[in-house]
């Protein structure tokens, strides 16, 4: 484990045979890793500290060349800008719903194209956006696996949260799995539904169902879109969707009918580890309405 200093750090890569500076294949470290940090960085063909990078005083940073084969995650730093909407090779979001015309955020050049909400942006709504929450917090090679709605009535919640599991190297989710920090919680009591991804599948995408009277452009009912990790790398080398792409149980049940379904997936190559969710709340604070779930990608990596 690695602190403090990057005069320390540098002495310590050196010795473990990281790649030079140049090359197209590593892991480039250029960030700030703050005070109260902790962060674990790891690739199999190296890691580049570049100009830039320095680890502060008090955070905790471990940095290592990756020697298990299989499976394992892209674990590129946020932007200290950018934050959640940081997007790169490695690491980029999607947006399951809609945000407001003038909402001042910004687009992901490779991830998903944001439907505007123009009644939203008529009638002045106010829409917030919760903290944003990775389950690299958890784990290690942490994925999004579960999704947990307390919904009050038609596209009103009490609360959301996600679970995460930590990614092996055989492509599967090692068990139990974790619950993440409640994105939102109010106090209005809601019924609680609940979907799940089998271990043998990783997260790639949310899918939108939205029912035939449709008043507002917000979430309805969502599910989690999965797959067997091998083909969402192999799909990923081909620059193309995993094949067979299959869906979890939808929550909230919709009512009445099902009507116009949309699909929001990772960049091909890539799995959901991490999510923020947008949302209208309630002006007396007893509840909100769902907007959008802004979803964390990961390029998912293999070392031979």
């Amino acid at each position: 484990m690695y602190r403090s200093s990057l005069g320390f750090i540098s002495i310590v890569l050196a010795s473990l045979g990281f790649a030079p500076v140049g090359g197209a294949t590593e892991l480039t470290l250029n960030q700030v890793i703050t005070e109260g940090t902790v962060g674990y960085y790891d690739h199999h063909q190296g890691l580049v500290l570049s100009e830039g990078f320095w680890a502060q005083t008090g955070s905790d940073v471990t940095a290592t060349i990756n020697q298990t084969p299989g499976f394992y995650l892209d674990k590129s730093p946020l932007d200290a800008k950018d934050n959640q909407y940081t997007s790169n090779a490695g690491r980029t979001f999607i947006v399951a719903g809609c945000v407001p015309k003038n909402y001042p955020v910004k687009l992901a050049p490779s991830g998903s194209v944001w439907l505007a909400c123009n009644d939203l942006d008529y009638v002045k709504d106010k829409v917030v956006e919760s903290t944003f929450i990775s389950c690299f917090d958890l784990f290690r090679n942490g994925v999004l696996q579960e999704l947990f709605i307390k919904e009050i009535n038609n596209r009103t919640w009490e609360s959301f949260r996600f679970s995460c599991g930590d990614l092996t190297p055989d492509g599967t989710v090692a068990g139990p799995l974790t619950k993440a920090d409640f994105l939102i919680n109010f106090p209005r009591e809601g019924t609680l539904y609940q979907t799940s991804i089998p271990t043998g599948q990783v997260s790639l995408g949310i899918t939108e169902i939205e029912n035939q009277l449709q008043l507002r452009q917000s979430l309805l009912s969502i599910a989690l879109d999965h797959q067997r990790a091998q083909a969402i790398y192999d799909g990923g080398l081909k620059n193309r969707p995993a094949d067979d792409i299959l869906v979890t149980p939808r929550i909230p049940p919709s009512s009445p009918q099902l009507g116009k379904v949309l699909f929001w997936h990772c960049p091909p190559g890539m799995v959901m580890t991490g999510a923020a969710i947008g949302h209208n709340p309630d002006k007396k604070g007893k509840d909100t309405r769902p907007i959008y779930i802004l979803a964390e990608c990961r390029k998912l990596l293999h070392n031979p």
